[in-house]
């Protein structure tokens, strides 16, 4: 390969520096509300407040998780609309948006009330149900807006794990989840089978960079040329908009990186429930490192094998890393 050529993957590197971003997005706006959630609540009121406590309720959830994608697995098969996956889409955006909306609206305007029908509702509760609404319109309104639809969903997904957890169990959902996102992209598959029909709806369960760039055929490797060549007649007839760019001897060179919201929540999940050890952001920061480290790795992995990849048991190695290094710094200190 050309050193020219070389500067064409550039096009790679900014999808993967843009879906960093997003992913530190999620991170850092989703530790920031959950702060706000605790805003002058002391240890023992976090513990107290805490849902999911015991190893057993955290079994019960993945069994869920696994029994709720094999469903939609079955009726990506069967089912060849798009109305029931719209649908979904919609109450997933709605009902994860409200938290986030509602932490927001509470942080603004917390001791605001309305009346309505003779009830008194925080003004928190009416605005998050609106802007979740509104996010949902705009969505479909917008299709563009699929990346900002699904950050703010798994903002909103992981901050309720993250308090609904403690930092334990939260961590041992995450190796837990590891595994069968190990098992569901590489064995069954059933995993690839959903992200494809999701992407090709462009449903908020994703975050994704797409582009196309016209590269000057003269740059591409030998094998490249050759394989660009087989495909070369296909392309023409099944994408008008590209002959002129090929008529011209330009190959238009497509490149396309995507994440899972729940690659995104899960991270940001164990974050929060690492916030609420000591209430405070060391141990958080270093979790969210080790993520960042671990989707890093992930991202280079996949630039160079183009195959799909299962995120979350590298974000989990990474983060392991990071509590080992942080373990070891504490207890030198």
């Amino acid at each position: 390969m050309s050193g020219d050529f070389a500067g064409l993957r550039v096009i790679e590197y900014r999808q993967m520096v843009q879906i960093l971003v997003m992913f530190m997005i999620v991170q850092f706006f989703g530790l920031l509300l959950a702060t706000q959630w605790y805003y002058g609540v002391s240890p023992s009121a976090v513990y107290s407040s805490q849902v999911v406590s015991g190893v057993a309720n955290t079994i019960v959830l993945i069994a869920y998780i696994i029994g709720f994608s094999l469903l939609l697995v079955i009726i990506i098969r069967f089912y060849k609309g798009e109305l029931f996956f719209r649908l979904l889409e919609a109450l997933v955006i709605f009902i994860s948006a409200f938290f986030v909306f509602l932490i927001v609206g509470a942080t603004i305007n917390g001791g605001a009330y309305v009346t309505i029908g003779g009830m008194q509702l925080p003004v928190y509760i009416i605005t998050g149900v609106l802007a979740a609404g509104l996010l949902v319109a705009v969505k479909n309104k917008w299709p563009r807006l699929r990346n900002t639809a699904a950050i703010i969903a798994s903002v909103g997904v992981g901050v309720v794990l993250g308090i609904s957890f403690p930092f334990f169990v939260a961590y041992l959902f995450m190796i837990v989840l590891a595994v069968y996102d190990f098992i569901a992209v590489f064995i069954t598959k059933h995993m690839i089978t959903m992200a494809r029909a999701m992407s090709s709806m462009n449903l908020s369960f994703l975050i994704g960079v797409n582009e196309v760039e016209a590269v000057p055929e003269r740059l591409l490797s030998k094998g490249e040329r050759l394989e660009y060549r087989k495909e070369k007649q296909n392309i023409r007839k099944n994408n008008p908009a590209l002959r002129q760019i090929m008529d011209n001897n330009l190959v238009p060179f497509a490149a396309r990186i995507e994440l899972g919201t729940g690659d995104l929540g899960v991270p940001l999940m164990l974050a929060v429930a690492a916030y609420q050890v000591n209430l405070n952001f060391t141990l958080s920061l270093f979790i969210i490192a080790g993520a960042v480290a671990g989707l890093i790795a992930t991202m280079y992995v996949l630039r160079r094998y183009k195959r799909a990849l299962p995120a979350i048991p590298p974000l989990l190695i990474g983060i392991s890393v990071a509590l080992l290094i942080y373990i070891l710094l504490y207890r030198t200190v």
